[in-house]
């Protein structure tokens, strides 16, 4: 006997059939010249159906116990489920992951893509990191769709990267990284930098809890780029003191999960320490969340909280791994979805399949084979998003811009510093710089259909009552017409920001 598909049984000595037992018991009452052979023909016809009745359910019980065992080891490792008092053991539907990918596939639309293509596609290249290769003409499909959706989505917004949601782009960046892609030039497009630099100006109205904030971190480190300390301050201040973050289990997981792929890099003593007290309170936050039955609330807070104590690397008996997915399998639909609900199907397949969101930097893109022999994998190179304090780039000339502050009603507002950045930068980058390097250049600008406009510098906002605003220009008194999205200045040229009155 064989455990066949789907954890059905197969058996290889077939059960005797009708046409069979009549054949051998004539020739048997030829020989012996028994008249009462037709009634031992029929005992045994209903003998062999009897026993088929009774071995099928036991084969069956067996064949779905192989397949929990299975998920467990795959997961969970040596760790078993715990037995309650009166209690019958739960089985595990057959090969959960694989009905769930089944079902996404069939959720599949028209133009090959998902009402969430990017998520979809990640997680079922997590699931089988070959889902995405050559000779799958339907997998390619689904990755080229998803590639026109996100061109779409920021053409629609003329083509300006900013505008386009930092949470739904971090989505992307992701998947497509998973699929050997390079994003950091996405059709001309850096979605690396665009990620960055919105994570940078959080909090804001469009950006401002932690669950997005944590997946732009993920993103950009799963995308192989460093990710930068001032992130991980950001992580540690937003930290309640029980280790959670506002809106509990989900956007905790989702820190763990950045914050493990974060670990993982060459990074200052100082910064790693760091990692490690705020991931250590936020992983207790999360056991303590994980209820008798192994869940850490629904399906979805489930699924999620399950990557990311994969992605901790706890000892599973630690955290009841085999009860969380003995609870999560057990609402498991016919059809392989859960809940029916692709949001929720989409993030339980991965832990599943025993892999987390942290692992898409990990998988080998020699796995699932999809570039030319003379193409450059970009997850083969490594690369930083722009630093202004590494050695200056000789293939590209540089710029030095003194950029100065100046309040006309606050003495002690004022300052000035000099950038040097490559030719050719916009001004919003290189305030960008300066808020990095000095607190008191720190901005707020609200994103508007013209562009972003400076509201804020330090603690000096604009005051409409008194009509105090910002200004910018150039040294001495000369206007800019242009925001700081478009104005590039030049070598040597002294920008100002000065808050003064208008008549």
């Amino acid at each position: 006997m064989n455990c066949g598909p789907g954890g059905k049984p197969e058996l290889h000595e077939r059960l005797p059939n009708t046409r069979e037992t009549e054949s051998r018991s004539r020739s048997e009452r030829s020989v012996a010249g028994d008249f009462s052979g037709k009634d031992r023909n029929h005992h045994r016809g209903d003998t062999a159906r009897m026993a088929a009745r009774i071995l099928l359910p036991v084969l069956l019980v067996l064949c779905l116990g192989a397949v929990a065992t299975g998920l467990y080891e795959r997961v969970c490792g040596d760790a078993q489920p715990r037995k309650q008092d009166n209690e019958t053991p739960q089985q595990i539907p057959p090969d959960p992951s694989k009905r769930a990918a089944r079902w996404l596939i069939m959720m599949r639309n028209a133009a090959y893509g998902w009402a969430d293509t990017p998520n979809a596609i990640l997680a079922l290249q997590l699931a089988n990191d070959t889902w995405f290769n050559k000779q799958d003409l339907s997998s390619q499909l689904s990755v080229k769709q998803m590639q026109i959706e996100l061109l779409s989505k920021i053409a629609r917004r003329g083509f300006h990267l900013k505008d386009v949601p930092t949470g739904e782009l971090s989505h992307y960046v992701l998947a497509l990284t998973a699929t050997c892609q390079n994003p950091r030039n996405f059709y001309g497009h850096n979605l690396l930098e665009a990620i960055d630099r919105a994570l940078f100006h959080f909090p804001t109205a469009e950006f401002n809890n932690f669950y997005q904030f944590s997946q732009g971190v993920l993103a950009i480190c799963g995308a192989g780029a460093p990710v930068k300390p001032r992130l991980i301050k950001d992580l540690a201040k937003g930290q309640q003191a029980d280790g959670g973050y506002p809106f509990g289990v989900d956007a905790t997981a989702m820190s763990i999960l950045a914050l493990s792929c974060a670990e993982k890099q060459r990074i200052h003593k100082h910064d790693k320490d760091e990692i490690k007290r705020v991931f250590g309170k936020a992983v207790n936050y999360l056991r303590i969340q994980q209820r008798p039955d192994g869940s850490f609330g629904n399906q979805h807070n489930t699924g999620l909280a399950v990557q990311a104590m994969i992605a901790a690397n706890l000892e599973p008996a630690t955290w009841r791994c085999p009860d969380a997915l003995t609870t999560l399998t057990r609402t498991q639909h016919q059809d392989g979805s859960f809940g029916q609900f692709f949001q929720t199907t989409v993030q339980v397949l991965p832990a599943l399949a025993g892999k987390t969101y942290a692992d898409v930097n990990r998988i080998m893109c020699e796995m699932a084979p999809i570039m030319d022999e003379d193409e450059e994998s970009f997850l083969m190179t490594e690369y930083d998003l722009y630093d202004p304090e590494e050695e200056p780039n000789h293939y590209v000339s540089n710029m030095t811009v003194q950029y100065t502050i100046h309040s006309d009603f606050h003495p002690n507002v004022s300052a000035s510093i000099e950038i040097t950045v490559p030719s050719n930068t916009s001004f919003i980058d290189i305030m960008d710089l300066a808020a990095e390097r000095d607190e008191r250049f720190r901005y707020e600008a609200p994103d508007t259909k013209w562009g972003h406009y400076v509201s804020a510098i330090g603690e000096v906002t604009e005051d409409h009552d008194e009509k105090r605003y910002w200004t910018i220009m150039l040294d001495p008194d000369i206007s800019i017409d242009e925001g700081i999205d478009h104005f590039i200045p030049d070598d040597g040229d002294h920008v100002i920001f000065r808050y003064r009155k208008y008549d």
